[in-house]
């Protein structure tokens, strides 16, 4: 056998493999592979974020957010309230304190790095930072469900839910799209 054909039928046997190990159905494991347990791994539960720190850095966030884009609300009053509920809800003084540090520490931290972006408030976001301000507003303050474990589509899977930030330019193939074109080759 040539060395061309060798490399061929390895790299099919690799490719094989691959596929069979990334499949959902009962193929090839690694613990099938190497002497192990080739039964599949139970599924993880999402955690449960509906806890008083879940709650006062959802919170906390929302707020910034909403700040950050210019929404019309009272953001002590919002801070306020929550910390009410929560001691309403029988959390402890001392758990108070510390829910009330996560939550100035989820604020700042999204108006700072929300400083460095000049586009945060685009079209998407504002509609989810909406939502969220209207639900909190509401004295809602559970954060949305975790994602559920497997749901991201593996390791790509959520690269493309990005922001969505509007193009600017001409419309693809109309006259202003094809006299940009000739312009930009000059």
């Amino acid at each position: 056998m040539t060395l061309r054909l060798r490399a061929r039928a390895a790299f099919i046997a690799a490719t094989t493999l691959l596929a069979a190990g990334c499949s959902s159905g009962p193929g090839i494991t690694t613990g099938s592979l190497f002497g192990g347990s080739s039964q599949a791994a139970a599924p993880v539960a999402a955690p449960d974020n509906n806890t008083p720190t879940g709650r006062a850095l959802h919170v906390g966030t929302v707020a910034a957010r909403a700040s950050k884009c210019g929404y019309n609300f009272d953001a002590a009053a919002l801070k306020s309230n929550y910390l009410a509920a929560e001691a309403a809800g029988g959390l402890a003084v001392a758990d108070l304190t510390k829910v009330e540090q996560i939550y100035d520490t989820g604020y700042r931290g999204v108006m700072t790095a929300a400083a460095s972006e000049p586009d945060y408030c685009n079209g998407k976001r504002t509609a989810a930072i909406k939502t969220d301000l209207t639900k909190v507003l509401a004295a809602d303050f559970s954060p949305p469900p975790a994602p559920k474990a497997g749901s991201d589509g593996g390791m790509f899977g959520n690269l493309f839910d990005q922001d969505v930030v509007e193009d600017k330019g001409p419309q693809f193939g109309t006259g202003d799209w094809w006299d940009s074109q000739r312009d930009n080759r000059r």
